[in-house]
């Protein structure tokens, strides 16, 4: 009896960190979408154009309209949507959980382990 007990503390919760399991879990969901485009046709050509369009309004935003914004926007769509299709889709599959807090639990979770000094 002791010996199953010894996984659980005295509230019943189990004693393991969470913030290896959520890591791993976030490392695990950043390649779920890379995975998925390998597998499946249309996910691959829907973040492929969601790549194209997100390239050219940041890069835009950044330089203005004009021709050097559609140069840059043209080299940054070869090698991040054509070339290596997937650090483009890891990179923005990334910042789209870390926008939407999804690891926000990490920051949580490494602040109940790291000690706070007030």
């Amino acid at each position: 009896m002791k010996q199953q007990n010894r996984l659980l503390n005295d509230k019943g919760f189990f004693q393991i960190t969470l913030v290896p399991f959520v890591l791993i879990a976030m490392i695990a969901l950043l390649f779920l979408l890379p995975l998925s485009m390998t597998i499946f046709e249309p996910i691959d050509l829907i973040v492929r154009i969601i790549l194209v369009f997100t390239i050219f309004t940041t890069v835009r935003g950044y330089l203005g309209p004009g021709v050097i914004s559609i140069i840059v926007s043209g080299i940054l769509i070869y090698f991040l949507v054509f070339k290596w299709w997937w650090v483009g889709a890891l990179g923005w599959w990334g910042l789209t959980l870390l926008s939407l807090g999804f690891i926000g639990i990490i920051v949580w979770g490494s602040s109940k382990i790291i000690p706070q000094q007030h």
